[in-house]
């Protein structure tokens, strides 16, 4: 997989300052990004683990914190979940740079 280099100055903002891009369709898109999961909530079905592309989840269905920006904010995980025990929130776009810096600098 080749390495885009995205700038900083390149990235977009919603009118309520969080992270957001344009679709192929020309769309302003705001993603939701994995915050938290109830696990009194959670019926360990692992709908959640099936689904996610980007496996900001372990198998025990944890967030992965240490690398949260792993998470592509598809919110399929929010979608799916049965009992509702999932939560994603948009980034605040300042948020989105700083994790952009983080990543760059572990990568040197």
């Amino acid at each position: 997989m080749e390495n885009v280099e995205v700038k900083e100055d390149e990235l977009l903002s919603d009118e309520n300052g969080n992270y957001a891009y344009l679709t192929l369709g020309g769309y302003l898109y705001t993603p939701a990004f994995l915050e938290t999961i109830d696990k009194e909530k959670c019926q360990n079905c692992e709908q959640c683990l099936q689904m996610c592309e980007t496996r900001d989840l372990d198998e025990e269905g944890n967030i992965i914190a240490a690398y949260s920006e792993l998470c592509s904010g598809c919110g399929h995980c929010v979608n799916l979940c049965p009992s509702k025990g999932i939560k994603a929130t948009p980034l605040p776009l300042q948020e989105m740079i700083k994790r952009m810096r983080r990543r760059k600098e572990e990568n040197r």
